[in-house]
C-alpha cells in the first residue's frame, strides 16, 4: 500500500457536517420537491435564489445548507 493513499482519498467528502449521514447536493441535483423545501430554509432570506443555486449545497436528510465562497458550475 502506498503511503499517499490517505492524503488523496475522498472518502467522506460531500457528507453533511451536521448529521454525518446525508450527502450534500447542489441545487441542480435536487428534485422539485426538495427544491421547494430548500426555498423555505432560513438562508432564503439572506441570499438570492440564483446565489443559493450556484454556491450552496444541501443535505436532504437534515436540511443543513452549506454556504460556499466560490461559484459552482451547474
Amino acid at each position: 500500500m502506498d503511503g499517499g493513499d490517505y492524503t488523496t482519498s475522498t472518502q467522506g467528502e460531500g457528507r453533511c457536517p451536521r448529521c454525518g449521514e446525508g450527502t450534500l447536493k447542489a441545487w441542480y441535483e435536487l428534485s422539485e420537491e426538495e427544491r421547494e423545501v430548500a426555498r423555505r430554509l432560513p438562508d432564503s432570506a439572506d441570499f438570492t435564489p440564483a446565489e443559493r443555486a450556484s454556491r450552496h449545497r444541501f443535505c436532504t436528510r437534515c436540511w443543513y445548507e452549506e454556504r460556499a465562497g466560490a461559484t459552482r458550475d451547474a
